[in-house]
This record gives C-alpha cells, sequence and structure tokens, in this order.
C-alpha cells in the first residue's frame, strides 16, 4: 500500500504540478492538505502531495488524465474501481487497524492489474514478495501526519494476513450495543482460544473509526499471563495480573506519572466518556470488578472478555466456535500466510481440512496451533491427537475455579457422553434443583457445556459437555470411575423406571403407581414422582415430600405433580391439603389430564371426604372419558354409596364384564359388586320392610362372589363381603318367622360355601355375628333337616376333631395341584406354600387320591429349614371334602 500510494504521489509531482500550481492541481483538496501540512511539528519541508490522502491523489491523477502519458491514463481509468477494493485495505493498514480476511490477497492481486512502467515501486515491491515470500517490510505504520481523534491505548493488531475470519456478525452486533450504551458492562464468553481477545480488538478498533462513537477514550488493559505457543505455554513477561496493576497501566495512559488507585482514576475519567476493556478476566475474581465498576464515574463503559464471566452487572454475550467453512477458510489461510512446511496444508482436501477442523472443535487458537505445530517440525497426524497441552490450556482455569457441584455435573455430563436435558440430570444427581440450576448456569458461562433447544420441544434445552472439557477429562483430570459408575448405574436405574411405568400404564392405565407423561420430556419428572409413591407406601411421607418437592421445582405446571401429592395426602387422610392440590391439577391439565384427575379426585371425596354428591358427576366425567373397567367400578361404589343401588350393580357389571383376566382389579370389582348387593339387600329390609327381596338380593351377591373362592382365590376383602351378605341373607331370613321352602336352595348353596372356606372366613370381622344367626335360622320352624345338619356342622366348625396337634397346626386350601407337587394358600404366607406329593398323609380315612385336591382344606406344617422365598410343608392332612 506504501509503495502503491508512493507511485501516485510521484506522478503527481511529475506530470501535474510540474506545470500547474499547488491550488489549481489539487482543486478541492488544496484546503485540507496545506491544513494538514501547517499543523504538522516536522522540521522537514514536504511536498504537499504527502499530505494527501490515497484516494484524493489517485482522483486527482484522474482528473488530468490528460496531463498523463496515454498508457497510464488509460489504465488509471480502467483501475478506477479497484479503489474501492484497495482504500479500506489502505485504510487498515496505515491506521493499524485489524486486518479482514483476503486482505492481503486481495490487495496484491488489485496492485498486479497496473502493470505499466509508471509503478517502479510498488513493481519492485511485488517482485520482492514474489521471490522471498517470508519478507516483511521495515514500515511502521504510526508515521500517518495526523492523530485519531479518541485517546486510547489499543494494542497493535496481532499481524498474521488472515485478519479476524468468521465474527463480523459478532463484532456488528457488540458495536450496536456499545454505541447505544443500554448496558453499562458488556462480557464476551467463551472458552479459552476461542477468539475473544481478537474480538474485542476489532470491536475497539471498529469503535475508533466510527464518526458516530460516543467515546472520548478508549482504554485497554490484559490480565493475561501466559499463552500457548507451538512449543508449549509461555508466561508473558510484566504482564498485569490483578486490578490494582491494570489501574495503574490504565491511569498512564491519562498521564505518565500517574501511581495512584481505582479511585484516583475515578477523578482522572470523570466527565470523559470512556471505553474500557479488560481482557481475560477469568484470573481475577468478579467482586473485584464490581468494585472497580462501582468506583470509577458513571460516564465509564465497560467490554469484557471472559471464560467465566462477572456473574453480575453485565450482559453477557456468548462467543461459540466458528462455523465450519470459517474455520477452514482460516486453516487454508493461517497455512498459506506461515508457509514453509507447514505450507501443503493449504492445499489438503476438502474432506480431510473439514475433518481436521472438527477434531479441532472449530477453535481459532486449535488451528493457529495445529498449523504452527506442523510447521515446526511435528507429525501432522500424531499431533492432531494429542491436543492435551493444548486442552489443558483452554480448560484448566475455569475447571479449576469451579465449586463441587459444578464439577460432579460436569462429570455426570462425561459419563453419559450424550446431550441431557435438565430434568435428566436432576433425576441423575442428589443435588438440590437450585444448586443444579446455578451449577450449570456456572459450565456454560465457563463454555464447559453447551445449551441448545431440542429438536423436538424448542422450550426445552438440552446440556452438553463440550468438546474441549470432555477432551480435558479425558486426558487430564478424568472423574473418578466410582463417580462414573454410578452415574451409568442411576441412568440404568432410570431407564427401567420408565420401561416399567410405561408397561404399568399399558397393563392398567388408571392404576395407583401409575404417572401419566405429556412428552418424552416429563419423563424424569414422572420418575419422582412414582419414587414418591413408593416412599409413600412404604410409609416414608417425609422421603416422599422430598421427591415431591424436586418434581414441583422441576416442573411446577405439570398437573400430574400436583395429582400425586394430592393422591398421596389423600392416603394420609390430609383431606383438606389433598381436595386443594387436586383442584390445582385440574385448573392445570388438558382435557385428557382433567379425566385422570376427576377418577382420583372422585375416590378422593367419596371415599375419604364422605362427599358423594361432589364425587359423582367426576366419576361419570371420567367414565365418559374412558369407558374403562377401572372407572365403571368407582362409578358403581359411588352410586352405591348414595345408595342409587340399581345404577350401581349396572355400572358394576358392566366392569365385571369387560374387565380382561384374573386380576387384582376383577376381585376389587367383584367385592364392590358383592358388597352392593349387600347393601341394597340390607336396604329392602330395613327402609322399605321387604325382606323376601332382601333375600333375593342377598343371595345373589353370595352366589356371584363365593364361585371366585370356588376358584381357588383367596382374598380376605371378599371374604368379608360374602360373610356380610352371607348374615344379610339369614337376617333376612330371620325377619320372615319361619323358614319358605322357595329358598331351600339358597340356604344350603350359602351354608356350604361357608362351610367350604371356613378357614378363610373365621378370619373375617363379621365371623362373630355368623353363629348366631346360623342359630336363629336353626331355630326357625320349617327347616330341612339338610338345612338342620348344616347349622350344626357351622357351629362347631370352629373346633375339628383333629387332636391337639392338629389344633396348632396352621389351615389353608389346596390352589393348585400338579400331580406330583401343589401350592397351599394361606393368609400368613403370600407368596403361598409349597408341597411335594410325598408331605400328603391320610386322615380319618380320606384318601388323597379320591379328591379333586384343589379347594381341599388341608392342616399343614411348615419346615423351618426350606430355602428360597417360598416356604414348605413337610406334613400335609386334609380335613374337609364337603363342597
Amino acid at each position: 500500500m506504501d509503495s502503491f500510494e508512493s507511485d501516485v504521489r510521484q506522478m503527481i509531482l511529475r506530470f501535474i504540478l510540474d506545470h500547474m500550481s499547488e491550488t489549481e492541481a489539487l482543486g478541492d483538496s488544496y484546503q485540507r492538505a496545506a491544513d494538514r501540512r501547517h499543523a504538522d511539528a516536522s522540521d522537514d519541508e514536504l511536498s504537499i502531495v504527502e499530505y494527501l490522502d490515497m484516494r484524493e491523489a489517485y482522483d486527482i491523477l484522474n482528473r488530468h488524465r490528460e496531463a498523463l502519458p496515454v498508457e497510464v491514463a488509460r489504465e488509471l481509468r480502467h483501475g478506477t474501481p479497484r479503489m474501492d477494493t484497495l482504500v479500506p485495505i489502505r485504510n487498515r493498514v496505515m491506521h493499524g487497524r485489524p486486518l479482514q480476511a483476503g486482505d492481503a490477497e486481495k490487495a496484491v492481486s488489485a496492485c498486479r492489474q497496473f502493470k505499466s512502467r509508471f509503478w517502479p515501486t510498488m513493481r519492485d515491491t511485488l517482485d520482492r514478495l514474489s521471490a522471498e515470500p517470508d519478507w516483511e517490510p521495515a514500515f511502521n505504520g504510526a508515521e500517518r501526519r495526523y492523530s485519531d481523534r479518541i485517546l486510547h491505548n489499543l494494542p497493535p493488531f496481532d499481524y498474521d494476513d488472515t485478519g479476524l475470519i468468521g465474527r463480523s456478525q459478532a463484532c456488528s452486533a457488540i458495536v450496536k450495543h456499545l454505541l447505544r450504551r443500554r448496558e453499562p458492562m458488556i462480557t464476551i464468553t467463551g472458552e479459552g482460544g476461542i477468539g475473544k481477545t481478537a474480538l474485542a480488538s476489532d470491536v475497539a478498533y471498529s469503535l475508533l473509526d466510527n464518526p458516530d462513537s460516543p467515546y472520548e477514550c478508549i482504554l485497554w488493559t490484559s490480565l493475561k499471563t501466559e499463552r500457548l505457543t507451538a512449543n508449549g505455554v509461555v508466561e508473558i513477561a510484566g504482564a498485569v495480573r490483578d486490578i490494582t496493576g491494570a489501574t495503574q497501566t490504565l491511569g498512564k495512559v491519562l498521564a505518565d506519572d500517574f501511581k495512584g488507585g481505582a479511585e484516583e482514576l475515578a477523578e482522572a475519567l470523570q466527565g470523559i466518556e470512556t471505553l474500557l476493556i479488560i481482557d481475560n478476566l477469568e484470573t481475577v475474581s468478579g467482586s473485584e470488578i464490581v468494585t472497580l465498576y462501582e468506583t470509577l464515574p458513571d460516564n465509564v463503559t465497560y467490554l469484557m472478555t471472559s471464560r467465566i464471566g462477572v456473574g453480575q452487572i453485565e450482559r453477557r454475550i456468548p462467543l461459540p466456535p466458528l462455523e465450519k467453512k470459517d474455520a477452514q477458510t482460516l486453516f487454508r489461510s493461517f497455512a498459506r500466510v506461515r508457509g514453509g512446511r507447514a505450507e501443503f496444508l493449504a492445499s489438503l482436501k476438502q474432506e480431510t481440512v473439514e475433518q481436521i477442523v472438527t477434531r479441532l472443535r472449530f477453535s481459532p487458537l486449535a488451528i493457529r496451533w495445529y498449523v504452527l505445530s506442523v510447521e515446526s517440525g511435528r507429525e501432522p497426524h500424531p499431533t492432531l491427537t494429542d491436543q492435551d497441552e493444548l486442552i489443558d490450556f483452554c480448560v484448566r482455569s475455569v475447571f479449576d475455579a469451579l465449586s463441587e457441584t459444578p464439577k460432579a455435573i460436569l462429570s455426570v455430563l462425561y459419563a453419559l457422553d450424550r446431550s441431557s436435558t435438565f430434568d435428566e440430570l436432576a433425576v441423575l444427581t442428589d443435588s438440590p434443583i437450585d444448586a443444579l440450576n446455578l451449577a450449570v448456569k456456572e459450565l456454560s458461562a465457563g463454555s464447559l457445556v453447551s445449551q441448545k433447544p431440542d429438536p423436538d420441544d424448542e422450550l426445552i434445552s438440552r446440556v452438553q459437555i463440550t468438546e474441549a472439557a470432555q477432551h480435558f477429562l479425558r486426558r487430564v483430570a478424568p472423574p473418578p470411575k466410582a463417580d462414573i459408575s454410578g452415574t451409568l448405574l442411576r441412568e440404568q436405574e432410570f431407564k427401567r423406571s420408565e420401561e416399567q411405568r410405561r408397561a404399568d400404564e399399558s397393563k392398567r392405565q388408571l392404576a395407583p403407581n401409575v404417572v401419566r407423561v405429556r412428552s418424552p420430556h416429563d419423563e424424569p419428572t414422572a420418575h419422582l414422582l412414582r419414587l414418591a409413591l413408593a416412599q409413600s407406601r412404604a410409609g416414608s411421607i417425609d422421603r416422599a415430600q422430598s421427591y415431591l418437592t424436586r418434581a414441583r421445582a422441576l416442573n411446577p405446571e405439570f398437573w400430574e405433580v400436583d395429582r400425586v401429592e394430592a393422591f398421596i395426602l389423600s392416603q394420609n387422610d390430609q383431606i383438606d391439603q389433598a381436595s386443594s392440590f387436586y383442584r390445582s391439577a385440574l385448573r392445570k391439565a388438558d382435557e385428557a389430564g382433567k379425566a385422570v384427575i376427576s377418577y382420583y379426585f372422585a375416590g378422593h371425596l367419596a371415599g375419604r371426604g364422605h362427599d358423594v354428591d361432589a364425587a359423582l358427576p367426576l366419576a361419570e366425567s371420567a367414565h365418559d372419558h374412558f369407558q374403562t373397567a377401572d372407572t365403571a367400578q368407582l362409578l358403581g361404589k359411588i352410586n352405591l354409596w348414595a345408595r342409587n343401588y340399581e345404577e350401581s350393580q349396572v355400572h358394576l357389571e358392566w366392569a365385571l364384564e369387560n374387565m380382561t383376566g384374573r386380576g387384582r382389579l376383577r376381585l376389587i370389582i367383584l367385592t364392590s359388586l358383592v358388597d352392593s348387593w349387600r347393601r341394597w339387600s340390607e336396604s329392602l329390609l330395613e327402609d322399605d320392610r321387604r325382606p323376601i327381596e332382601a333375600v333375593h338380593k342377598a343371595s345373589a351377591g353370595f352366589s356371584q362372589g363365593v364361585k371366585e373362592l370356588d376358584a381357588g382365590a383367596w382374598d380376605q376383602r371378599l371374604a368379608e363381603m360374602l360373610l356380610e351378605s352371607a348374615n344379610a341373607f339369614l337376617r333376612a331370613i330371620g325377619e320372615l318367622g319361619t323358614f319358605p321352602s322357595n329358598f331351600e336352595n339358597d340356604a344350603v348353596r350359602i351354608l356350604k360355601g361357608v362351610k367350604r372356606h371356613a378357614v378363610l372366613f373365621e378370619r373375617c370381622v363379621a365371623w362373630r355375628h355368623f353363629p348366631g344367626r346360623v342359630g336363629r335360622l336353626y331355630r326357625l320352624t320349617g327347616i330341612s333337616e339338610e338345612v338342620s345338619s348344616l347349622c350344626e356342622d357351622l357351629v362347631n366348625v370352629a373346633k375339628p376333631k383333629l387332636g391337639d396337634s392338629a389344633e396348632m397346626s396352621p389351615r389353608g386350601i389346596v390352589k393348585a395341584w400338579r400331580g406330583t407337587y401343589g401350592f397351599i394358600s394361606h393368609p400368613d404366607y403370600p407368596s403361598d406354600v409349597f408341597f411335594p406329593g410325598a408331605a400328603v398323609q391320610e386322615m380319618h380315612g380320606v384318601k388323597w387320591d379320591s379328591l379333586n385336591p384343589v379347594g381341599a382344606h388341608v392342616v399343614f406344617e411348615v419346615d423351618e429349614h426350606g430355602k428360597g422365598d417360598r416356604p414348605r410343608a413337610n406334613y400335609v392332612s386334609p380335613i374337609s371334602v364337603d363342597k
């Protein structure tokens, strides 16, 4: 640029000023150039052309083309458009401004188009550069003839011929912020080597040349104490290491003898619109910066660069890695500029360069370090593989400054080796939600993790460890293996829990332990809610509440959180609080969610709150939506409690018919149905004095339920309802005064049923009333001999004549017989009692082979030395075969 400009001036002197006056030759440019010459304090008397800008000088030649040789006149006319390229580059060079990408190539290319003999100085320079690519002429851009209007101490830009690549948008955005001055402090954050310093310098020089800049002073200080070279990390000599040192350095810009502190600097800057730039802020504490901010006057605006940020009073602008295309451009440009051993890197295949910059994480520092390392003689592939020193330089200072919780979260993300939502992190760690939130923010501020919107839901952020941090933990500071194993174990537990949640929901979507989700992002919350339900069932209410608190902190607007808390409160008889949470859940839920909540809320109001009127419409709403056995059973029960017996029967019968399998729900529905028959019977007898109808209802309920016991079921609640029905039947018969013969079959069926399952019925609360009801039946006139005999048997059934040892042995019912072994049901052994065929004994002449063993009453002894969870009987003897 200097050579080109020198040749232009020489042509003005040679062909124009040789016969024209300065005023006539320069025209409108004369006065400005004359003023500059007058202001110049130099003792040398220079020609006025030395005070012309390059574009002014070129335009003067163009205006006087008739005075020039035809060859150069034609060249100048054709070359005029090239000045739009050369002038901005010239200004950046002469004023020590940052170069832009491609400036060097564009300048050389444009200058080569001027080929005539009238450019001797420029041609010599181009020839020298062609012959010696590494040649750098002695040049001092400070030799310009006038000063910048803004006082500054900006460092010379680190000229490497590549310019600042890929940061134009970031630079423009920050410049706009600083021109508006709405934020007093802006911090450029990013991992080490990402280009924060270069961007801040580019911003500063842009403001220096911006005519709209409001600043009268731009002050720069750097707290960087070391730099990375191809040969390793080296200390920076004379580096400023603290705010006190920075304050003194800044003060010397204003006065050479400045030796004060922050307060003296504040006095010096009072009334001067100042931009204060502090580079590499992470080496000092945020509190020191806050103190400086509070001390300096309000006319000071701050631009910081930091790997972690201040944490307060700042607008943070994260600086991401370069885009892939920009990273490739920087790689090729820098390799081309360095030349020598690294020059071959510039001509590598596109896919090879893409692989290299990807492995270098699109980091400007990493790209330059790699090229410099190859230039210094290192092998390309091993250098790419062994980046430990580079990563340590970029990450160590930030990692060492982390507190324990962020380090633990970073370890979890490293172990997962994938992105994770904040909610997933919450279930994989024991950290409180607030602490977890602060930890993720701290890691993000230090560029150790990145946060990006989930592709399926932009409102959900996914957190992922950066490649630099991952490399650092893998090669430099690996977490303990126990921590990694613990994280992976918790992840597996979480996945298994989610699989079980889905399985439970598919089997019975309204089961008490089922928690619904709106999308996969609710799964971590659902996991915590399931843990809360499990703890509640185990009687640990405090632990259940802790899981609920974590779930609510994660997902406060998710209606299932309120619904589950309401369910747990209801189970613990906190009626009003549970109702409040159910109402809150209804307000938050969508239509499908409202149906779920209505089901549970109706059960709570009717069962715990004894408010069937309020429960009934909720139960109807739930059943209208789901049309399942669960909702029909609940609606039937609530109608039963509301004394709507016929409606109750309709819904319970529908539930039983639409129930698949013989699981727990079937027993619940059947028990409710038997209870409905029994209550209907009692209502007919007590309220309407209609004993005949009452007898029919009680008989129907017992007959329907006892079949389940005959099929091998052992359920105490069903037995209780059946015995209540038997009592209702006997009570209604007793109200008639005489035994009607048309109820003979019903009475025999009920009495035999009770006798068959006496072992189970004896454990029921209603058993204490049963002998009295049987005695009243026995005393009625008109009973048959069979009914009389059954009554006698039942009165004495509690004292079977089996001997003392038999009376001490447990009694049960054979649940299954497989030909050589079987299982006995007994309430003290929930997993049933196994017995081999060899353990069966004959008693009172009863032969086992003559029986249908399933349903037979037996006495047995449990082997105290049995192995495993299932008890084993070593003695089994039948005591009843009457079915």
